[in-house]
């Protein structure tokens, strides 16, 4: 039997950011997103994504959560469409389509080499199948991640900025209406 929100939350429905970011740090100690997955509900997990994503989201845009948080990008399309997000979710998939097949969203050397191979063209690289682009190809691919990154934080702005419904949570507390 998996884990819902009622049992995690003993019946309770949160009331505001800190109750969400309370219940992420409770769906958090079952373990990495493979485990939570396996013993949570989907609605659940889809919440804990929902809620991890407009949180990073909010302190360092789209960006942060694709350098940083890689664990979290395989499943963010998919929550977004779930909510009702289909134009940020068509724009994550741009983003995301910017990167060779050959990458993995995990932390490791080659995921690092390929945010450094985005952000910087100065940014040296070791992975030989990233250094066999050429120079215009590579600033082709840097130019075109900064243009959509740009173009789906000026998307998603309005829907979870400060300022915007509930600060930006509204997308969640009407998902847990439901």
């Amino acid at each position: 039997m998996s884990i819902g929100l009622n049992e995690i939350w003993d019946g309770k429905i949160p009331a505001d950011e800190m109750n969400l970011a309370e219940l992420s740090d409770k769906i958090w100690e079952i373990g990495e997103l493979d485990a939570i997955q396996e013993k949570v509900s989907p609605e659940l997990f889809q919440l804990h994504i929902a809620i991890n994503t407009i949180g990073n989201w909010q302190c360092d845009g789209w960006d942060g959560i694709i350098a940083y948080q890689p664990h979290l990008v395989p499943y963010i399309s998919e929550v977004l469409a779930k909510f009702g997000l289909q134009h940020l979710q068509n724009a994550f998939d741009e983003v995301i389509a910017i990167f060779p097949d050959f990458i993995t969203f995990e932390d490791d050397s080659l995921y690092c080499d390929m945010i450094n191979f985005l952000h910087n063209m100065r940014l040296k690289v070791s992975d030989e199948r990233l250094n066999a682009y050429t120079q215009e190809e590579r600033q082709a691919m840097v130019t075109k991640y900064q243009e959509k990154l740009n173009q789906l934080d000026e998307m998603t702005g309005p829907l979870w900025g400060y300022g915007s419904p509930r600060d930006g949570w509204a997308v969640i507390f009407d998902y847990i209406k439901k």
